[in-house]
């Protein structure tokens, strides 16, 4: 049934989500009698599969996820996320979620704190000086899929009691924000390298000046 649209594509079809009828057309009528658009199955060396599992779909998947628009797109429905999660948990949170952006596909506003924070720092971690990359698996069963690359960028919040508010929000490798985790000031002094913490500490202080306690250890 269909046509292949793409290379290893076998064929294509959809499978009507009120009566189970497989049909080589995406059309449907609901039961108000209204037309919608069913999504597609693939078939794949002889398996039908989602859209999620076709490899023409995951490669442009992982086309737009490593762009540095699709990228940090991911990131703010990451933050998106942990909003609802919070609020679930009735968690009081202080200041705004800053980088809020309602328009699908936007994230202006992650973006220009993000270039904001290279144009002081380089595009790099500003504590482990690792370049940043924005690379993300996408290959069925790949084990890195379950790995953290160490050098993508990440979103650490300098106090975990604060929302991701441009002051309080400082882009990182995955390394930093992995080892760091929710540590307190005086054992992160014990387990990381002293010249990040170095460079760690100079941020916070220029960020929040009036914290200055926090990081007498």
């Amino acid at each position: 049934m269909g046509r292949p649209r793409a290379p290893g594509v076998e064929d294509i079809r959809y499978t009507n989500p009120i009566t189970g009828v497989i049909s080589s057309t995406s059309m449907y009528l609901n039961e108000q009698g209204i037309k919608k658009t069913n999504q597609p199955e693939y078939k794949v060396n002889g398996e039908w599969v989602k859209p999620g599992y076709a490899p023409h779909k995951r490669a442009s998947h992982k086309q737009w996820d490593n762009s540095k628009k699709g990228f940090f797109c991911k990131k703010l429905n990451s933050i998106e996320i942990k909003e609802k999660l919070w609020k679930k948990q009735g968690k009081f949170m202080l200041g705004d979620h800053e980088f809020k952006d309602d328009r699908r596909g936007r994230c202006d506003k992650l973006m220009e704190a993000f270039d904001k924070q290279v144009e002081r720092y380089g595009d790099k971690c500003p504590m482990t000086l690792m370049p940043f990359t924005r690379e993300t698996a996408y290959e069925k069963f790949d084990i890195n899929n379950q790995i953290k690359t160490c050098s993508n960028v990440s979103l650490d919040r300098i106090f975990n009691h604060t929302r991701y508010t441009e002051q309080n929000t400082i882009f990182t490798s995955q390394l930093w924000n992995l080892k760091k985790g929710d540590s307190p000031m005086e054992q992160l002094e014990f387990a990381l390298n002293p010249e990040w913490m170095k460079r760690y500490k100079a941020i916070v202080i220029e960020r929040f000046p009036d914290q200055m306690y926090v990081l007498q250890t």
